[in-house]
């Protein structure tokens, strides 16, 4: 058995435009974004002076791409759709074996505190 790593961004609120349905189609809606990634864990930091961002895998893309690039992508029908955007910028980085990905529209009924869809993806 192999050591891990898992990354993650929890409760991420991105504006989205996003959904199906009329009162969705002209508006952009609150989304909450959650994501764990998992790798291999290939060696130990024991050294607390290191800070050689290449020996880990950095979760500030991810944010960035959730935050910036994926508002931009214009209108998108699916939660599905749009978390398998995230779970392919995952992929990028070779090491990421696993991509767990969990959009919930915040919004959605009066009465529930959100709906949403996750999806778990592994390296092919």
């Amino acid at each position: 058995m192999s050591d891990t790593i898992r990354l993650f961004i929890r409760d991420c609120r991105v504006n989205l435009n996003i959904g199906l349905y009329d009162s969705e189609m002209h508006r952009t809606q609150p989304i909450l974004i959650n994501i764990e990634c998992e790798a291999d864990l290939s060696r130990r930091y024991d050294n607390i002076k290191e800070n050689d961002l290449s020996a880990v895998i950095n979760y500030r893309p991810l944010y960035q791409f959730i935050r910036d690039e994926l508002p931009k992508l214009g209108h998108i029908y699916l939660l599905e759709s749009a978390a398998e955007k995230i779970a392919d910028f995952c992929f990028q980085d070779a090491r990421i074996k696993m991509a767990h990905i969990r959009l919930e529209k915040t919004a959605i009924f009066p009465d529930a505190a959100g709906a949403g869809i996750e999806i778990r993806r592994s390296r092919p």
